[in-house]
């Protein structure tokens, strides 16, 4: 999957929580809001490293090793 839509599938599943977020904000903040929280979805997701599911596997497993 290619980096830009993988940001317009962030963007859009977040879509929902942005919004319930912002409806408990004052009103006349919550456009700001919005955009400096898609600038940073959109920031995390495009440094993001895609790795697949048994690379992710393979790190928790070593992770719980130590706890």
């Amino acid at each position: 999957m290619d980096k830009n839509a993988l940001i317009i599938e962030v963007l859009e599943d977040m879509e929902p929580r942005i919004q319930r977020g912002l409806n408990a904000t004052n009103p006349q903040e919550r456009e700001d809001l919005r955009q400096d929280m898609n600038t940073r979805l959109i920031k995390a997701t495009y440094e993001m490293e895609v790795i697949s599911f048994w690379t992710f596997k393979g790190w928790l497993e070593e992770k719980q090793k130590y706890m």
